[in-house]
């Protein structure tokens, strides 16, 4: 961008240039915050509150203890210190089962680990008194919202269980010991009833009796089964026997295995024997040397191989399966043994287990009686526990909380984030604009190349100029609708960018009666700048206005300009040059216009199209370069100046071929086509000094795809929507539209 002083147009256009860069910068930003949030985010801690209150009785009943458990020192400060002491919090970590319920204060003490979760649970208490009042807050905190709760519930009953037992310790050790002793009165008696059970279980009895008959029944079976098992032993051994040592190799003892073993043996064997017959039927007529006989011969021998291998095959299949059964057999004829000798030893123990019976029931009923006794005792104990005094209750449980105490500050980490980001991209925004190189002014480009601008040609947008706007009922894609954007004023004449090209019409007729400019070259730097269009649009607008018009497509490389009209590209330029047609039979007239997709009723009612011709750019050549620079080009230019008005030349850029300098070394002019932004301007100037070297004319450069926020010329002008046909207040009410629009489009502009 060039260094000039910036007003506050110029900060807004800017902004409105590089407004997608500021946009995707500070969402970057945003997303890095939001990351960075999501990653540093801390646990959530949850803080539930359990209400105690403590208050001193001063019963008769409870002034004895009273006196004799507190001291005049006590207060609500000394009562928040016990709830966090050593004592309350064993009995809560014990019923939150932190710790084993089972083990004493001792033990605990000499466990680091039950210790470390003590103090750990102690961190997350805290005890407050309320002023003026006899409540204290028991508040917990913890990274679960229930467990804060059952945490702060559990030190509040803790604290409530140890108060009362510091009361009443006589009564409380009493019921200890009581429970202890029933604990272990029930273990011994739950022992005895197990030792019965096992007794039972182990031996498989009901009653001792019954044992007895049970176990003589077993025997007997067990040795019947045993003498079973060892007559199938003798005969699978005589078979395994009789497998090893066959009476010949290739025989397979059919009584024992049959032939469903493997079907292929009587199959073998049934065709060795028909083989057989064959050969002796033979040998009645023939001699043993015969051929035929000597085939039967080899035939039977690798028959007889073949089944001699299945029969070796079927042997060794059935002495693995006998050699399982007999191992199979071994192991079920121990496992018998060994259940025989099991159940001859239990005849030898009964009377053993006749004792032990009697002594374990001896034992169940001695327990089951001092159970029922320590029972009752504990009932009286626990009744006269429920008769002490309590000084402390509990008010209020915790509740589970419904959101931590540490939210994290995702939300302003993210605004912080995108503020950041966006000032970094205002920043790089307006680093970028200074860093531009491309010509964004008319005063720079005139001041640049020396040339003057003849043309302002604005942005192609049918929002923002509803006249540019297809009809309604018209197919996207239809041809017509594809051709539009390049027949603008042919199409859309009453629009702002048709009044553009009608302006440079007006700059270059002027030009070319000053400078004899009549056969022209358009051109540009670089490639999707604009030439095509401006040149197609540029050549209507001239025969509009009844001048007699040449366009041809004079690039021989990339050729558009046919598809712009719709034309066949052949015969065409390259025709002409090379001698193979006359350019009249090559020269489209609006005739050919009507024919094609454009039609009658388009072009009828454009003013003085006859006067337009168009000469397409024809085969494309192997040398395009060459082609141009002939004697016949140069004289086919010469024949068009004396036959038509203008000559408007649409010819390849510049800067990657060389085609363009030759064209403009022939013509009267050349004008530079320059798409605002797009390039830097040192390819523009290389495009001028190009031109310049073939002694090549620049008559000015053309602006196209002006934008506001692109070019602050363009926002300073005001195009009125005035066209042909319009009623004086018709053209009030087109010039108002844009300004109805203009902010709601500049609002959708910065979102869209």
């Amino acid at each position: 961008m060039p260094q000039y002083d910036l007003n506050l147009r110029d900060y807004w256009r800017i902004l409105r240039k590089r407004m997608w860069s500021v946009v995707a910068i500070t969402a970057a930003f945003g997303a890095l915050a939001l990351l960075f949030a999501e990653v540093q985010k801390p646990d959530s801690l949850y803080q539930a509150t359990a209400v105690v209150k403590f208050e001193r009785t001063t019963t008769l009943a409870s002034l004895l203890v009273e006196s004799m458990s507190f001291s005049q020192g006590d207060s609500l400060s000394t009562q928040a210190a016990v709830i966090r002491s050593f004592p309350v919090l064993e009995r809560a970590a014990k019923s939150l089962r932190l710790i084993p319920a089972t083990l004493d204060s001792e033990a605990i003490k000499q466990n680091p680990m039950h210790l470390q979760v003590l103090s750990d649970l102690r961190g997350q208490v805290a005890a407050t008194p309320e002023e003026n009042t006899t409540l204290i807050n028991i508040t917990t905190t913890a990274r679960d919202p229930n467990d804060a709760a059952r945490i702060a519930t559990a030190v509040a009953q803790a604290y409530q269980q140890e108060n009362t037992l510091q009361r009443n310790r006589k009564i409380v050790e009493a019921r200890r010991f009581i429970e202890e002793q029933l604990r272990d009165i029930t273990t011994r008696l739950r022992q005895a009833e197990d030792g019965i059970r096992s007794l039972k279980e182990s031996r498989g009895f009901v009653s001792i009796t019954d044992q007895t008959a049970a176990s003589t029944t077993r025997l007997t079976a067990l040795e019947a089964e045993h003498d079973r098992l060892r007559r199938e032993q003798d005969e699978v051994a005589g078979q395994i026997q009789a497998l090893q040592n066959p009476p010949a190799a290739d025989v397979l003892p059919l009584r024992m295995f049959g032939e469903a073993g493997d079907p292929g043996i009587a199959k073998l064997t049934g065709a060795l024997m028909d083989l057989t017959l064959e050969r002796d039927n033979l040998l009645v007529t023939l001699t043993p040397q015969h051929p035929q006989i000597r085939d039967l011969d080899a035939r039977i021998a690798a028959m007889r191989e073949n089944l001699g291998a299945r029969i070796r095959a079927a042997r060794e299949s059935a002495l693995r399966d006998l050699q399982t059964k007999s191992q199979a057999l071994d192991v079920r004829t121990a496992d018998v043994q060994g259940q025989l000798r099991s159940v001859r030893q239990e005849q030898r123990a009964l009377p053993d287990l006749s004792r032990q019976y009697a002594e374990l029931q001896r034992e169940v009923a001695l327990n089951e009686t001092l159970q029922a006794t320590l029972r009752a005792k504990l009932q009286e104990v626990q009744i006269k526990e429920r008769e002490q005094v309590d000084e402390v209750s509990l008010v209020r449980p915790a509740t589970v909380p419904g959101a931590p105490t540490n939210p994290p500050q995702t939300a302003g980490k993210v605004i912080a984030g995108l503020l950041i980001g966006l000032t970094v991209g205002l920043v790089l925004a307006f680093v970028l604009e200074s860093l531009d190189t491309s010509i964004g002014t008319i005063q720079d480009v005139e001041s640049y190349l020396e040339v003057p601008v003849l043309g302002l040609i604005p942005l192609i947008d049918p929002i923002k100029d509803p006249l540019l706007a297809p009809p309604e009922d018209e197919d996207d894609a239809s041809p017509l609708a594809r051709m539009r954007p390049f027949l603008i004023s042919l199409l859309n004449p009453r629009s702002t960018v048709a009044e553009a090209y009608r302006s440079l019409r007006t700059n270059v007729e002027f030009l070319s009666l000053e400078k004899s400019a009549k056969a022209i070259c358009m051109t540009s730097a670089s490639l999707m700048e604009g030439k095509t269009t401006t040149a197609i649009n540029l050549a209507i607008s001239i025969a509009q206005m009844g001048k007699k018009t040449l366009l041809v497509e004079a690039d021989l490389r990339k050729p558009f300009l046919h598809h712009a009209f719709g034309l066949p590209r052949d015969p065409g330029l390259t025709e002409v040059i090379v001698g193979n047609k006359e350019w009249r039979e090559c020269l489209r007239t609006a005739t050919d216009l009507m024919l094609g997709p454009l039609g009658v009723d388009t072009l009828m009612s454009t003013p003085n199209i006859d006067k337009l011709y168009v000469l397409t750019s024809g085969t494309p050549p192997p040398n395009p370069a060459e082609f141009l620079n002939s004697q016949r080009m140069t004289d086919l230019i010469a024949t068009f100046r004396e036959e038509f008005d203008m000559v408007v030349f649409d010819c390849p850029p510049i800067l990657p071929v060389t085609d363009a300098a030759i064209l403009a070394a022939k013509t009267d002019g050349t004008l530079i086509v320059y798409r605002v932004g797009k390039i830097a301007r040192s390819a523009l100037k290389r495009a001028k000094a190009l031109l310049e070297n073939v002694r090549g004319r620049v008559l000015g450069v053309v602006l196209t795809g002006l934008k506001a926020e692109t070019s602050p010329d363009y926002e300073e002008l005001q195009y009125y929507r005035y066209a042909y046909g319009q009623e004086p207040g018709q053209a009030d009410r087109m010039r108002a539209l844009p300004r109805k629009r203009s902010v709601l489009d500049r609002i959708k502009g910065l979102f869209s």
